[in-house]
């Protein structure tokens, strides 16, 4: 009986090519709103395994393209994706446009901190001397 973690192989790099043409083929073909609907959905490939199937250099270069044709839906104003769920899943869909939002919130979450930290100072002083208060 075999011991320690289950393994997770993926293909072969030649069927890994093959797998990702058919991969954008099908894309291009049926305009999912979501990749799942080809790996799950299609070809029934387990989570675990499309993860890994993912992470191939062989594969990835199709999986970003197949990413990028989805995300147009997300832009295009006459798809049938609505506009509040358009704006959630660009998230997905473009790395660059998440990095920058996540940046973003980053810088925000530090400049909070930085006032709460002036803030929680001024408290502090003020707690020393409430006379300062009034004669201000």
């Amino acid at each position: 009986m075999p011991a320690g973690r289950p393994r997770t192989v993926s293909p072969p790099p030649e069927e890994l090519e093959k797998l990702g043409q058919q991969m954008i083929d099908w894309v291009i073909q049926n305009r999912p709103l979501h990749l799942s609907e080809w790996w799950s959905g299609e070809m029934f490939i387990i989570e675990k395994v499309w993860d890994t199937i993912c992470r191939a250099p062989e594969f990835f270069p199709y999986y970003e393209k197949a990413l990028r044709i989805i995300g147009i839906q997300y832009l295009d104003k006459d798809s049938s994706v609505r506009d509040n769920i358009s704006q959630r899943w660009q998230r997905v869909y473009f790395k660059d446009l998440k990095r920058s939002e996540d940046e973003d919130k980053i810088f925000e979450s530090q400049l909070k901190k930085e006032e709460n930290k002036i803030s929680a100072q001024t408290l502090a002083e003020i707690m020393k001397n409430p006379s300062d208060i009034s004669q201000k």
